[in-house]
């Protein structure tokens, strides 16, 4: 079993299971917004079930990896233009307020 504190610090030890997906078929779905491409840090933390402070403190220690891997955090204009094209694309849904968001898996980078 691999301990979940080297897991943490070592990006060479993360990296070593980026090709493994055979897990993801036994994890619960991460909920994504309604364009089905974006989540927000309260939505990854729930995922994880820890405090938004840590997914924050995440991103902050391993910024650079987690872009190489296709982070992007929108922000002003492009959070505001999002927000709009979720509101008109998703009637059913409104906007939190939010002052960025990120994409997840999968999202645009």
């Amino acid at each position: 079993m691999i301990n979940e504190v080297a897991l943490v610090e070592s990006q060479a030890l993360r990296q070593s299971f980026t090709e493994r997906t055979e897990a993801l078929d036994r994890v619960r779905a991460l909920s994504l917004l309604p364009d089905g491409m974006h989540v927000t840090t309260a939505m990854v933390a729930a995922y994880f079930e820890v405090a938004e402070t840590v997914v924050n403190n995440l991103l902050s220690r391993h910024r650079g990896e987690l872009v190489s891997n296709g982070l992007r955090v929108i922000r002003s204009a492009e959070l505001q233009k999002f927000k709009e094209l979720a509101l008109s694309s998703y009637p059913e849904s409104y906007p939190q307020p939010r002052s960025s968001m990120a994409p997840g898996p999968g999202g645009p980078s």
